[in-house]
């Protein structure tokens, strides 16, 4: 059993080394980018304008739960107005990057590790490497820079699309004017609310993309092995960007504290 469990325990720190490296060999061919432009261009229409529906319909629906959630019981105590700083504080501080991280995760994450792992299992991935083409530049390179590039828009739209969705709910079932709630959002948020929501994103990205991409690119086992791996980089990619919020979060509290940001 504790053999068993060290084994496991150092395959998984040596596949976390590996995926750092390739995360790090990434952003240092981003000096190479205009190579690789096209790539870059189709894998930000996929990461970003293929998200903008879904990431849409999800973070209006939760705004809209949250204001109706919570408006019954602010409501009991008198203190309705403070519905928009609340829902906007959850948004710009937290549900905006999750949503955001989950949806493309989910989304196009899992199609990389497919599309990469798919490569792989039809020997393409070593035909590059024949031709004297490094993969991580050509394929990893492209998807997590547009990862990164994206993830902050999404996470815009989604925290204007969840904060409209609870200005909607609180407005016709608790009759609260709209310029009331914004004005109560406004007064709670500052800047660093919004901008520390969008660094996480960043991060987030580099998280889903390097996953994705260290999964795909390591597909064994045939057609298989490219769900396994796809699989496996889900479910990753979720407990990762959990894990990375709350170290996130507490630096982010502790810079605050500090009155350092």
């Amino acid at each position: 059993m504790l053999a068993a469990t060290g084994r496991l325990i150092i395959q998984a720190c040596e596949e976390a080394g590996r995926t750092l490296r390739l995360l790090v060999a990434a952003l240092l061919y981003i000096r190479v980018i205009h190579r690789s432009h096209k790539q870059l261009v189709r894998q930000l229409d996929h990461a970003g304008f293929g998200s903008i529906v879904v990431l849409s319909l999800v973070a209006g629906l939760t705004g809209m739960i949250l204001a109706m959630q919570m408006g019954t019981e602010l409501e009991r105590y008198g203190a309705l107005d403070s519905l928009g700083a609340i829902i906007g504080a959850t948004f710009c501080r937290e549900m905006g990057p999750i949503w955001a991280a989950i949806i493309v995760l989910a989304r196009v994450g899992s199609s990389m590790a497919a599309e990469l792992g798919t490569m792989v299992v039809n020997e393409e991935v070593e035909a590059l490497k024949i031709m004297s083409i490094d993969p991580v530049r050509y394929l990893a390179m492209p998807r997590i820079v547009a990862l990164i590039i994206a993830m902050p828009l999404l996470t815009t739209m989604a925290d204007v699309v969840g904060i409209a969705g609870g200005a909607f709910v609180s407005h016709s079932l608790y009759g609260l004017p709209y310029d009331k709630f914004i004005l109560s959002a406004q007064s709670l948020l500052t800047s660093t609310d919004f901008f520390s929501g969008l660094f996480k994103s960043m991060v987030f990205a580099a998280i889903i993309g390097a996953v994705a991409c260290d999964r795909g690119l390591h597909t064994k086992g045939g057609a298989e092995g490219v769900g396994k791996a796809t699989t496996v980089s889900v479910m990753l990619n979720v407990l990762f960007v959990l894990v990375g919020d709350y170290m996130l979060t507490a630096i982010i509290q502790f810079l605050t504290r500090a009155e350092i940001i």
